[in-house]
């Protein structure tokens, strides 16, 4: 019974189909002038065409990278690398893939701004007006946080930013793309990112999607492929694969976040049943449910669940090795118990009604 598809999903047969007839038919490099490599060309160029479609994005491009980590730093970095200071601003919670950027840019001459979150893990937008100033460089504030599932309003960032036309905006989508349907448009974004294997896709590839006047460099140098902003050969079946999968489950957003959206609601049902189990997870995605189990390490719990065949995490797949308090949890309850011992449980479509009953039972066992 697998509960951690924030941390990544399985692939969806079709799209892994896809991926081995793409590696037979075009198979050539798509910079190469003869007329297999035109072929493969066409196809790569046609996928990057199909992704904006849908997404409905117009001028913007694409560029595929090999996760959604290097995509996240070659947008913050690539964009703020022809400044040596300047101010910034993120937030607390932000994924390891920014929040370390802005700490390596804070150690580098960049004044840098944490928003602060509230109990539910939302920024306060008058501390975000308070921190903005005409010349500040960049805000990047994620879409929907990996930890709790909470939904930053981006909309109204995208207001606040419109009087401030020298600062851009870099939105992590990564958990939010195909799970919540957008109350913003997607072109009032400067930069934004997603992971393939986070949307049944495989792994390998992440992209950036950015408006074409941006200037961003490159940490990579060689050829002119992909703009030169990541030169060198692509993987055309993971590009094919991540097309098919935004094609695929875009259009499926809303049918997909009201039938997770019930399991949710009998999970949380069933959670303040069980005495002494602290909810973290106030509204937001219905994909991720965060709890803490005073007194007992997160670990412990997914140790424990893991020997019932249940499979959950305690946080981010990037930094849930290094043992310290979730920060995310940290910023929201300033509680070092609480921040020790979350565990992050996160849902799919895929998820079955009696999964959630057996998780539930295997909970309430834990905390006897």
């Amino acid at each position: 019974m697998y509960f951690d598809y924030s941390a990544t999903t399985p692939m969806d047969s079709e799209i892994l189909d896809l991926y081995c007839d793409i590696q037979k038919k075009y198979f050539a490099n798509t910079t190469s002038l003869h007329s297999l490599g035109q072929r493969s060309n066409y196809l790569y160029e046609k996928a990057k065409r199909e992704i904006l479609e849908t997404l409905k994005v117009k001028n913007h491009d694409i560029i595929f990278t090999s996760n959604a980590t290097e995509a996240n730093n070659l947008s913050i970095l690539g964009y703020l690398s022809k400044y040596s200071k300047g101010k910034v601003i993120t937030t607390k919670i932000e994924h390891p893939s920014v929040y370390e950027v802005f700490k390596h840019l804070e150690n580098n001459g960049f004044e840098v701004c944490y928003l602060n979150v509230d109990e539910a893990g939302i920024i306060n937008l008058d501390e975000l007006k308070k921190e903005l100033t005409k010349d500040t460089l960049l805000v990047s504030i994620m879409w929907v946080n990996n930890i709790v599932g909470s939904i930053q309003p981006i909309d109204k960032v995208i207001e606040i930013l419109k009087e401030f036309p020298k600062t851009k905006l870099h939105v992590d989508m990564v958990q939010g793309l195909t799970k919540i349907v957008p109350n913003f448009d997607m072109n009032d974004i400067d930069m934004f990112t997603m992971s393939t294997h986070k949307i049944y896709g495989p792994k390998g590839i992440g992209t950036l999607i950015y408006r074409k006047n941006i200037e961003i460099s490159p940490f990579l140098y060689g050829s002119s492929a992909q703009n030169g902003l990541k030169p060198g050969t692509f993987d055309l079946g993971l590009v094919a694969c991540t097309c098919r999968a935004v094609k695929k489950y875009f259009p499926q957003t809303l049918n997909n976040y009201n039938y997770v959206n019930k399991l949710k609601e009998k999970l949380i049902e069933g959670i303040k049943k069980i005495d002494n189990i602290h909810i973290n997870s106030i509204n937001g995605s219905p994909y991720i449910i965060n709890i803490s189990i005073p007194n007992i390490n997160g670990e412990t719990i997914v140790h424990q669940l893991e020997q019932k065949d249940i499979y959950v995490s305690t946080g981010s797949s990037c930094s849930s090795k290094l043992k310290k308090p979730e920060k995310t949890i940290l910023a929201m309850t300033n509680s070092i118990d609480l921040a020790t011992s979350s565990i992050r449980i996160s849902l799919s479509h895929l998820t079955k009604d009696e999964e959630v009953d057996k998780l539930l039972i295997a909970l309430g066992e834990i905390k006897k």
